[in-house]
């Protein structure tokens, strides 16, 4: 790959957004975002050791909306050729109180062809640049439909050949009814200079068993994306680490390369997406 040259107004972007990159560092300035109902010594799994600056234990019934922001709006690829059309819809995203609270992201069909998942995220409302973030979720069977942890910025598309001025940053998206998925950093853009650096990696037991702990360690020079504890891929080109403000969103998505047939999926419990917890550190 050819290194990257940071033209003048380019690097005085970076600049700017590396100056605010601790905004939310400080959980005493934000007492809102961490979750009292973290425990106290909660540390990562497989980072190092740090300061919470964000969590979401997901109790009570209702969606922390001082915490999240509920996506309404279609989400069909221009693409897409077999007939479906999907949407994130509000209607899909519920606290569950049982077992310690849960969210949980359904899918659903409203008429034929019609499918809906469903995201939240924390856009305008918190983001970082470097730590340690981890969510303990359950991904369900893969049939046409995903769940997904990632971050997402506002500044890419300034340095052209490089995701060092922002990227998408999947840390799952569980689109293999294999118990494997996709860690991938997506980057200028979503147009004609898109660019993509994709791994699959093994996940035991993905489906079968509730909970696992996705994670992502993330430094100025490395990126470490973990399953239950475990590296499973390393980032250290620094061409593909993003140096800006990255945001959380969980999702669940109807997208036309999973594998299998949403026609096929089960309406119910078995097709849905929980999510125990998130936390960030720095």
């Amino acid at each position: 790959m050819m290194t990257a040259t940071l033209r003048p107004l380019a690097a005085a972007a970076l600049a700017v957004a590396l100056l605010g990159s601790t905004a939310h560092a400080d959980p005493t300035a934000t007492p809102a975002l961490v979750d009292t109902a973290t425990p106290a010594s909660a540390q990562p799994a497989a980072g190092p050791a740090g300061t919470l600056v964000f969590s979401d234990e997901f109790t009570g019934s209702t969606l922390d909306t001082a915490k999240w922001k509920v996506r309404d709006q279609e989400r069909t690829e221009t693409d897409r050729t077999d007939g479906i059309r999907w949407w994130y819809k509000p209607a899909n995203v519920r606290v569950i109180p049982d077992n310690g609270g849960n969210l949980a992201i359904d899918l659903r069909s409203p008429a034929t062809n019609q499918y809906t998942g469903g995201r939240v995220d924390t856009d305008g409302i918190f983001d970082y640049t470097h730590g340690t973030l981890e969510a303990r979720v359950h991904v369900p069977p893969t049939e046409g439909h995903l769940g997904a942890v990632w971050l997402q910025t506002h500044s890419w598309g300034t340095i052209k050949g490089s995701a060092e001025d922002g990227a998408e940053i999947d840390l799952i998206e569980s689109a293999y009814k294999a118990d494997k998925y996709a860690a991938t950093i997506h980057y200028d853009g979503y147009g004609e200079d898109h660019q993509q650096s994709a791994v699959v990696v093994p996940a035991t037991a993905l489906h079968s068993t509730h909970y696992h702990t996705i994670g992502l360690n993330w430094t100025a020079s490395r990126m470490e994306f973990t399953y239950d504890g475990t590296v499973l891929r390393t980032v250290t080109d620094p061409e593909l680490i993003s140096q800006v403000k990255e945001y959380p969103i969980l999702s669940h998505e109807v997208l036309d390369w999973a594998e299998g047939d949403v026609t096929a999926a089960p309406l119910d419990y078995r097709s849905s997406m929980y999510v125990d917890w998130i936390r960030v550190w720095q």
